[in-house]
């Protein structure tokens, strides 16, 4: 399936690109919204690309290699300090987020993010990365998967899916994701299975944040574009489920508390109705907008 990015159009408008700034897209992802910031600098503006799955940069050589102005790093956002100050950037335009993981991570059957394949349990952004959703579910103790399901994705029956999953995994270790389903299935109630959103969705959004320490990388993330952003440009953010939400509340809070930033829009902006339509994956979409100051 091709990669359709969220919100590209309010992203590109909410960045306020200037020709000749330097842009940094911290999700390169599809690399959807990287084409959309290139296409609006000259080439003395500069973009530069992030993602912690070096995979991507496949896709960053095959659509971008006629722009000199582009340049691709294999890194974690957590580490967008380290990465500005070896790329000698100086002036910051722009700083771009996108925490929903991009639809060739989930349609890669492979990499265990979805429950819509029989795969193995992985969940690894980075396969450098020494843990996966597979060690997390046979090692953690029942109260610290039942605090993972619940921090993490705010599951209702996290402690009826934790005590599943300790004595399932007494009998054989759970390795596919299709065996976790079942395990899950077996620890909610029938309405539960019935609603709209599959009964699993929650469960394994909370291993993939446990896994990719993803509430810890976007913290230190934002927060570092917080403080390498130049004054009067924008840091545009979007995320995807409650708990990014909520995160990303506090942490503007903060800093417009601080006088670091200033709110560009007091509210989240969502996703229009024909872009639900035509994606789906959108729908939980909220998009943020701040300004250095």
């Amino acid at each position: 399936m091709e990669h359709i990015p969220v919100m590209s159009d309010e992203a590109i408008k909410y960045l306020n690109i200037k020709k000749n700034g330097t842009y940094i897209d911290c999700t390169f992802g599809g690399g959807g919204h990287s084409i959309g910031i290139i296409k609006k600098l000259s080439p003395k503006g500069k973009l530069l690309a992030l993602d912690w799955d070096c995979e991507t940069e496949k896709l960053f050589i095959e659509n971008f290699s006629s722009y000199k102005n582009a340049k691709f790093v294999c890194s974690n956002f957590a580490e967008l300090s380290t990465v500005v100050k070896e790329c000698n950037i100086k002036k910051i335009g722009g700083i771009l987020f996108d925490f929903g993981f991009s639809s060739l991570q989930i349609d890669d059957y492979s990499r265990g993010f979805s429950f819509n394949f029989d795969a193995p349990l992985d969940m690894r952004y980075n396969r450098n990365n020494t843990v996966t959703a597979e060690k997390i579910i046979n090692t953690f103790s029942e109260r610290k998967l039942a605090q993972i399901f619940s921090d993490f994705a705010d599951e209702q029956f996290s402690v009826k899916i934790a005590k599943a999953v300790i004595n399932y995994r007494v009998k054989k270790k759970i390795s596919k994701t299709l065996e976790l389903v079942e395990i899950i299935k077996s620890a909610t109630p029938y309405w539960y299975q019935k609603r709209k959103i599959h009964f699993a969705t929650k469960t394994f959004q909370a291993l993939r944040i446990a896994v990719n320490n993803e509430l810890e990388n976007i913290k230190k993330g934002v927060v570092s574009a917080i403080n390498l952003a130049s004054f009067g440009s924008r840091i545009v953010v979007i995320s995807f489920h409650s708990i990014e939400h909520r995160l990303l509340k506090n942490i503007f809070k903060e800093a417009v508390k601080n006088n670091s930033i200033k709110l560009v829009e007091k509210k989240p902006i969502f996703p229009s109705a024909f872009e639900i339509a035509e994606n789906p994956r959108s729908r939980s979409a909220q998009l943020r907008v701040v300004e250095k100051i």
